[in-house]
């Protein structure tokens, strides 16, 4: 089978990591994975913050819990209540992407984390969208985490996602539920 819809079958989300930094080649590639993800237009707004500052990890679960824990949905409420849940997962490497609050780039930042996810399993590494991340943009304290991610102005965070070399976690193909594809045949002639 070919490898890259080899790695696209064999992908899972992986939430838990060894304590082992990921190397600088094998960041950079999965960075431009994602920078090489489509775009409207061929625009390419996004923007990379590698969040190596554990202290700035640790503030982002903490705010993250905390709204979270106020929401409605019961199962995120109850993740966020959890005194060991860490939204990163304690993963070594996480990558925030932000672009312009317009039509069309949340489907672009989409596009680059799910490239940087098929990079990371390509590679030999475990990942995992995060989107937990995204509480504390639209909390009290969004501006000021905003600035310490320095992400540019205008800008704000639409994912993130962890990489590291996994511990555990489900493996093999994943399993596709229900009937999900239909085909509109060709007009008869």
């Amino acid at each position: 089978m070919n490898e890259t819809l080899q790695a696209i079958r064999q992908r899972r989300s992986i939430r838990k990591f060894q304590d082992t930094p990921i190397p600088d080649e094998s960041r950079d590639a999965i960075i431009e994975a994602g920078r090489l993800a489509p775009s409207a237009m061929n625009r390419q707004e996004r923007h990379f913050t590698i969040v190596q500052s554990q202290s700035l990890l640790a503030d982002l679960n903490r705010e993250s819990k905390a709204i979270a824990a106020t929401s409605r949905n019961r199962h995120i409420s109850l993740m966020a209540q959890s005194e060991n849940y860490n939204i990163f997962h304690h993963a070594p490497l996480v990558i925030v992407v932000s672009g312009p609050d317009r039509p069309m780039v949340e489907s672009d930042c989409a596009a680059a984390i799910q490239n940087m996810l098929i990079a990371a399993q390509s590679l030999g590494y475990g990942s995992c969208w995060v989107n937990f991340a995204l509480f504390p943009f639209n909390g009290p304290k969004g501006g000021e985490f905003l600035q310490r991610l320095g992400i540019p102005e205008g800008y704000r965070p639409y994912g993130s996602l962890v990489v590291g070399v996994r511990e555990d976690g489900p493996t093999g193909e994943r399993v596709i539920r229900g009937n999900t594809v239909n085909t509109i045949p060709e007009d008869a002639a």
